[in-house]
């Protein structure tokens, strides 16, 4: 019994990889969100940092960006009076999107990017999500299995980003389907606007994380299929930290 459902489920798979090959080839670009307007993002945000900000300055104003957008979203849950900062919320993620465009611009406009700049960016990035929106999971009311899955598709899909690289091909996978970076802190800033205006969303909220995780496990698959696409043909070479 065990042979036909495994050759079933890898059938399954293959339809499921040529389904995205087909259809996300031509719809990504619309999928990809709010990323695709990245470039314009950040020639109409080069202004804030004038001539005084430095990559590191910018780097350490988005990390203050993510305990206000953490600190707003657990006061403002859970506690009533303080109900108001919930509308902080996507103030401070936009900051924090800012913020992290203009780092990586300042890197590259003052020759200052470096493998430890990049470390740090991708390291720092999954981190300030974990608490910005991590915070929930301490909150009373808030479902807490929904959250955490949310949370680890949002590891999964940054991780097979970064993997790219270390591909034949070497690019660092941004392709998403509404779910990139900027797209969940827009997700997350309409979640914290509703529960403003109505507390009772908070019984959805559960289905709101759901529908989240499904855009990130599709763009898991996304990345996993585009680093293939990247890496047919070419050598791939397997090493360990003693050698191959």
């Amino acid at each position: 019994m065990l042979y036909p459902v495994r050759k079933y489920f890898v059938v399954c798979l293959v339809v499921i990889i040529n389904f995205m090959k087909a259809g996300f080839n031509k719809l990504y670009k619309f999928a990809n969100g709010i990323y695709l307007i990245k470039g314009n993002f950040q020639k109409t945000i080069r202004w804030m940092a004038g001539s005084w900000m430095t990559p590191n300055e910018a780097a350490l104003l988005g990390a203050i960006f993510v305990i206000l957008t953490a600190l707003s979203f657990y006061f403002g849950v859970s506690t009533e009076s303080l109900r108001f900062c919930l509308l902080l919320v996507p103030v401070f993620l936009f900051m924090r999107m800012c913020m992290n465009a203009l780092d990586g611009l300042l890197s590259r406009e003052y020759k200052l990017a470096s493998v430890t700049g990049e470390l740090l960016n991708e390291g720092l990035d999954v981190i300030g999500d974990m608490l910005c929106y991590g915070i929930l999971y301490f909150i009373e009311g808030i479902p807490k299995l929904p959250l955490i899955i949310y949370l680890m598709l949002i590891w999964a899909a940054e991780f097979f980003g970064v993997l790219g690289k270390s591909m034949p091909g070497g690019r660092r996978r941004y392709e998403n389907v509404l779910s990139g970076k900027p797209d969940r802190a827009l997700w997350m800033g309409l979640l914290s606007v509703i529960l403003f205006f109505n507390p009772q969303f908070m019984k959805y909220v559960s289905y709101y994380f759901i529908c989240l995780s499904v855009l990130l496990a599709l763009t898991c698959i996304l990345r996993i299929v585009k680093i293939l696409e990247c890496a047919r043909g070419k050598k791939y070479e397997s090493y360990t930290w003693v050698g191959k």
